[in-house]
């Protein structure tokens, strides 16, 4: 008789524990934005950390129909990583130029011209083998047929078994998002960041804080929203306040200056978020909303100072679990690494650039405030000559990017500019 009680407590004890498995061990979202003038990135994104991709920007012709780069591959890539990712198409952006704005205009604030626009965009999503649209429309591009045309759209989405998002400023709500606006969307990616930046020259600092996030889930949580229908967004980059002019710069160009920045939110006058913030972030959203929102995907550093496994190992470390199909990563050996060569250096008009295995790969330069100073170049060649008669006499960091390394070199540049 003891020793079957004591099998019935360990039976009971046993399904309690899966219980308790199946109660706590909660999914988290994790959505990445990948704009198009990025998609060069899409060998180095590990897509197997998040569950929903949006794939940004499309904006309508004056037709209706949606353009943007091809993003096949990109679909391609992130489905053969993660079988489960949801991929949606983002539209509008927060850089619209008034020509884009006006074709927006037209589509929405007529009621007569948005049922056919509607039924583009939702033939555009099947076509293209999506799982729904976020809509990223911002200020002054939020015009008098937003709301309809969101309300109409999530109908339409919908009884086409996808799903429409929205993203929202972090503190402030249109006038055009209803209550019911709210309702129509699956769930809310908040942009806590840009609380202050190249708009404001006068009054640098840190434009995504921690404070800032709290603010911005209260503010909409205050607002109807529950926090199941919300998204935490966090920057990977950041803004320099140095100089006359407020420039943009990414999380990996601050690293590829000293890794100790990885850890770090601050460098003189540039702010951003580093690991620490980012894991505080992720164990506020863990408490309070449905997951993190990144913007964006490409900013990031791939290798062990990676903010988007910074977010997965610390969900992870919570008892949530993001997709859980991500391989342990193999470490590339010494041996197995390509060896970078640059020369001459001290440079003047000109540098080469070598690697001791034949690899495509791509060349940033940055400053030492960790502004892109070069735009990003692919090299199909184990040499290459790259022309830098255009910088200043300084200290510059060239950062080599390929499949599976990634390395940054000191460059001394002495020219007569």
């Amino acid at each position: 008789m003891t020793n079957y009680k004591a099998s019935l407590i360990f039976i009971f004890i046993g399904i309690l524990t899966i219980f308790q498995f199946a109660v706590f061990a909660q999914k988290a979202k994790v959505v990445g934005y990948l704009p198009s003038y990025r998609f060069d990135y899409n060998t180095s994104v590990s897509y197997c950390k998040i569950t929903h991709l949006n794939i940004c920007f499309a904006n309508p012709d004056s037709e209706g129909n949606l353009q943007i780069a091809d993003f096949t591959d990109i679909i391609d890539s992130a489905r053969a990583q993660n079988p489960n990712i949801v991929i949606c198409i983002s539209v509008g952006g927060g850089g619209l130029d008034e020509g884009k704005k006006q074709i927006w205009s037209d589509l929405i604030d007529t009621p007569a011209n948005r049922p056919a626009f509607i039924s583009k965009i939702v033939a555009y999503v099947n076509n293209n083998n999506l799982d729904g649209v976020d809509v990223d429309l911002e200020w002054s591009a939020v015009t008098s047929g937003y709301t309809g045309f969101v309300i109409s759209l999530s109908d339409s989405l919908h009884a086409a078994g996808k799903i429409m998002t929205s993203a929202l400023p972090g503190s402030y709500r249109y006038p055009e998002v209803t209550d019911a606006v709210l309702q129509a969307n699956d769930f809310i990616n908040l942009m806590a960041y840009d609380e202050t930046g190249p708009w404001n020259p006068d009054k640098p600092g840190q434009h995504s804080s921690y404070d800032f996030a709290v603010r911005s889930i209260n503010f909409w949580k205050n607002r109807g929203v529950p926090g199941n229908k919300l998204t935490l967004g966090v920057p990977f980059y950041g803004y320099n306040f140095s100089g006359n002019n407020v420039t943009e710069f990414r999380y990996s160009s601050m690293v590829s200056i000293d890794t100790k920045y990885a850890d770090l939110d601050q460098m003189n006058n540039a702010y951003y978020n580093g690991r620490p913030t980012i894991r505080k972030k992720v164990e506020l959203a863990s408490q309070k909303v449905s997951g993190i929102m990144i913007w964006e995907l490409a900013q990031d550093r791939f290798d062990e100072y990676s903010l988007l496994t910074t977010i997965h190992d610390k969900y992870t470390a919570l008892g949530f679990t993001t997709t859980g199909l991500c391989e342990t990563p193999t470490t590339v050996t010494e041996i197995d690494a390509p060896q970078i060569t640059i020369y001459p250096n001290p440079a003047t008009s000109f540098v080469f650039i070598e690697n001791s295995i034949f690899e495509n790969y791509r060349v940033e330069i940055y400053n030492l405030t960790g502004e892109e100073i070069r735009a990003p170049q692919n090299i199909l060649s184990n040499k290459t000559e790259l022309d830098i008669s255009g910088l200043k006499s300084g200290i510059y960091i060239i950062r080599i990017t390929g499949n599976n390394f990634s390395e940054s070199k000191k460059l001394i540049v002495k020219s007569g500019n």
